[in-house]
């Protein structure tokens, strides 16, 4: 149980314990920070050693071209471009030798008109592939295998394009990377006599998030039964779900006896790793388009006794809401009892209890006296 005299002795120790957040393995004053994901969203795992990784982003060439960066994907289409030319090219050559061009004299009726040299051949895949029209250089009639290579650069076409434009539209649809999404640090206070975990979240972006999915996991050490040590043990906390987003939202996870958070105290919260990972997932309501960003907070980054400030006002002289982004981040101290869910719940059963005892007792006292 957590008492008066525990209360007082983590009371003291804490502030010492949050002026000294983590030391590096190297017992230098630089604070160690291990995550599984940065505050941006991004995960922290390096796939260098999977085996076949390049097979398999061969094999997903979707997810990989909408995640490479622009440089690399611009130098693709060039590259892929520059080969359908070169490749065309040598189809017209080709074509241009099997009907005999070569032996030809130049008055004579040819497959292909205008070509000096490869460079004439390149120009004609440049302009058979892009769909510039022909000029100087084009093909006639008399060509045997023509028919069958305009064929197919009208289908590479219509791929290298299809293909690309799909790519550079996905791209350009993807939100950007925002922090003020989320606020920067997560409070735990009271909230109806419970201890709650709890995170702001604001539509940043302006797209007012409908049929919105609001999670939250907790990635920690685990030792079973067993004595099996799980690292990165990840755990869902129930939050409640929120249908609309129009302003900012405090994402409340209610610290109950299925909460892996229930046996923890304050002075645990700064002597224990783990992270809190926030996922957010909903639909524009302009464009429909499915939207995710999450990020994460370490320990250290969860504040105990504090909540956060309002930053929803009214201006009564425009009638409309606003929204003050200064005090989006800014937190409140708040009386909270330092020690855990746990304590709290039983401190709270033995308070009600004795205030039961004495209200039949009262009672019993008034009968015996009339």
């Amino acid at each position: 149980m957590c008492d008066s005299n525990d209360l007082l002795r983590i009371q003291s120790e804490l502030p010492l314990i949050k002026q000294n957040p983590g030391r590096a393995p190297n017992g230098s004053a630089e604070p160690c920070e291990v995550r599984v994901m940065n505050k941006k969203g991004k995960i922290n795992i390096n796939l260098c050693t999977v085996p076949g990784m390049s097979i398999r982003y061969v094999s997903d060439l979707w997810n990989t071209l909408v995640n490479m960066r622009w440089r690399w994907l611009l130098l693709v289409i060039v590259l892929i471009n520059v080969t359908a030319y070169l490749v065309f090219a040598l189809l017209f050559l080709l074509d241009a030798w099997v009907s005999g061009d070569f032996s030809k004299p130049r008055d004579k009726a040819t497959c292909i008109k205008g070509m000096n040299n490869f460079t004439s051949y390149f120009m004609l895949g440049i302009e058979t592939i892009t769909t510039t029209g022909y000029g100087y250089f084009h093909p006639t009639e008399f060509c045997y295998l023509v028919f069958v290579t305009l064929t197919c650069s009208t289908m590479v076409t219509i791929f290298i394009d299809g293909a690309f434009i799909s790519v550079v539209y996905a791209k350009f649809g993807r939100p950007k990377e925002n922090v003020t999404t989320f606020s920067k640090h997560a409070v735990i206070c009271l909230r109806d006599g419970k201890l709650c975990l709890m995170v702001r979240v604001n539509d940043n972006l302006r797209k007012h998030w409908i049929d919105n999915s609001i999670n939250m996991f907790l990635i920690e050490t685990n030792t079973t039964k067993q004595g099996e040590v799980l690292p990165n043990f990840i755990t869902e906390l129930a939050v409640k779900p929120y249908g609309m987003i129009f302003w900012p939202v405090e994402v409340v996870h209610e610290i109950t006896p299925d909460s892996p958070l229930w046996s923890l105290s304050a002075r645990d919260f700064t002597t224990h790793n783990f992270e809190v990972v926030v996922t957010l997932l909903g639909s524009s309501i302009q464009t429909g388009q499915l939207t995710r960003t999450q990020t994460s907070y370490l320990a250290k980054e969860i504040m105990w006794g504090y909540r956060f400030s309002p930053c929803l006002e009214y201006n009564s002289e425009k009638s409309e809401y606003v929204i003050n982004r200064k005090v989006f981040n800014v937190t409140v101290s708040v009386d909270t009892p330092l020690c855990s869910a746990s304590a709290l719940s039983r401190l709270q059963l033995k308070v009600e209890t004795s205030r039961r005892r004495k209200s039949l007792s009262g009672l019993e006292h008034e009968g015996s006296s009339i």
